[in-house]
């Protein structure tokens, strides 16, 4: 995902980040350095070098910093991202799996009842084209159960 723009709202303490679906806050606290009353951000950019996908910021007292697009995103339970997050892990883990089963990769293509080239593509950690079903199949296949666990905000920052 690509900034559009990035300004440093100092009465907020937050960084405002353009990107294409709207305007997302990042606070100063966040960031290192934090820029602050004694030590304000005097120049900020989308940083060109890093594709557009992080901003650097210049304070006061000379101090650089950068801010990626993924601590935005995260910072902002983006949907789009924690949906990204969640088949990252499922797919790390089926690996994990795979590697440790003693079914073959040919006998676990069977089962799937899908291609060499499918299972491969659905074992690319990068491949975020995947859907959550495909991957809960090969977890079963591999005789594993998932369980979806939901708890309060506060609960899971303080674990």
């Amino acid at each position: 995902m690509k900034i559009r723009s990035v300004k440093a709202n100092n009465r907020r303490k937050a960084f405002e980040v353009g990107i294409a679906r709207g305007t997302l806050p990042f606070p100063y606290s966040k960031s290192e350095p934090v820029p602050g009353a004694s030590d304000p951000v005097v120049r900020i950019a989308v940083d060109e070098e890093l594709a557009r996908e992080a901003f650097t910021y210049v304070t006061g007292s000379g101090e650089e910093g950068t801010v990626h697009i993924e601590q935005v995103l995260e910072y902002n339970r983006d949907p789009d991202h924690m949906r990204d997050a969640l088949l990252y892990r499922l797919t790390i883990e089926a690996q994990r799996r795979i590697d440790a089963s003693p079914l073959s990769k040919r006998e676990i293509i069977r089962r799937l009842g899908t291609s060499a080239a499918q299972f491969y593509r659905l074992l690319d950690p990068t491949n975020f084209r995947t859907s959550i079903d495909q991957l809960l199949a090969l977890l079963h296949v591999l005789d594993c159960d998932v369980d979806l666990v939901i708890r309060d905000r506060n609960d899971s920052e303080a674990a």
